[in-house]
């Protein structure tokens, strides 16, 4: 599989991002991407999505999100134009932004994804009138300005796309095709771990969510997200004791447990796990480089 990196279309460093739009009068040969996913919104026409070597019809209106890795093309195209969108996955998820708790944005940029690339299961957004022509001036709006490079540009643009992705996902979520229904089953159950991490959450909970016995949902949601259900909440608590280390006064026990977890040695263990050091120690070398003057 050729496999694209992300420098072939943006050479900055610093802002790993790169929006463009075009009508594609050839067919796009099968590619893969390297450390980067691809939001894709067709804007006129129409052609076949290829994805290893299954084929799917997309036209005008439709949005998809390309993993990186998934090895994909376009054939048939008849005046076939779209936006192509590249962005490092982290983007989305490096922050304890409140659209992680969106069962659409899990569905769309997480779990159909995942399905079109290992199951070959096909569930796309598709925009009516009204909401197309407001995605449109978006993408117009974010392609002028990345174009033009004024100062400011890279955080306009970063709030466009953070605008436009919860734009989506809200109109994902609104969706009711029985191919929505299924990827949204486990993202449903990822948005709300994402709501409650501080709470007592047990898979078994979980799983009667999504319509699944716990050994189908723990499988399926290991594949599409690369840990256990509960790794992944012990993930979301040490992300937020690392905010409450390093913003508050609070004393390392009382954040164990506003974090979800009763019992601060079993804290500490896993937040050293996790960031190679004991919470204090983190909590100091945070505050020593936050006192460092910028160089």
């Amino acid at each position: 599989m050729i496999r694209l990196p992300l420098w072939i279309f943006t050479k900055s460093e610093d802002f790993p991002f790169f929006i463009q739009y075009g009508y594609h009068d050839s067919e796009c040969y099968l590619h893969g991407h390297e450390y980067f996913s691809e939001l894709v919104i067709v804007l006129e026409g129409s052609a076949e999505h290829t994805v290893g070597t299954e084929h799917y019809p997309i036209s005008k209106g439709d949005v998809f999100v390309i993993n990186q890795d998934t090895e994909h093309g376009f054939t048939g195209v008849s005046d076939f134009r779209i936006c192509n969108i590249m962005f490092r996955p982290e983007v989305l998820f490096e922050h304890i932004y409140n659209i992680r708790q969106s069962p659409g944005f899990q569905a769309l940029f997480v779990v159909a994804p995942h399905y079109l690339q290992n199951h070959r299961f096909s569930s796309r957004l598709h925009l009516q009138s009204q909401e197309f022509a407001a995605v449109k001036a978006m993408i117009r709006d974010m392609i002028t300005e990345y174009n033009r490079k004024q100062e400011g540009w890279q955080t306009y643009c970063y709030a466009c796309f953070l605008q436009l992705c919860v734009r989506l996902s809200r109109l994902y979520q609104l969706t009711n095709t029985e191919q929505h229904r299924c990827v949204m089953q486990l993202a449903a159950a990822t948005a709300y771990m994402e709501g409650h991490f501080c709470s007592s959450i047990s898979v078994a909970e979980l799983a009667q969510m999504s319509g699944y016995s716990q050994r189908q949902f723990s499988r399926l949601f290991k594949e599409a997200y690369g840990v256990s259900p509960n790794a992944y909440i012990t993930n979301l608590r040490i992300q937020k004791a690392q905010q409450l280390l390093q913003n508050t006064q609070l004393p390392v026990g009382e954040i164990a447990w506003n974090c979800g977890f009763e019992d601060q040695n079993y804290f500490s263990r896993m937040f050293r796990q996790t960031a190679g050091v004991t919470p204090s120690a983190y909590r100091n070398r945070e505050r020593n480089n936050a006192s460092k003057p910028a160089q």
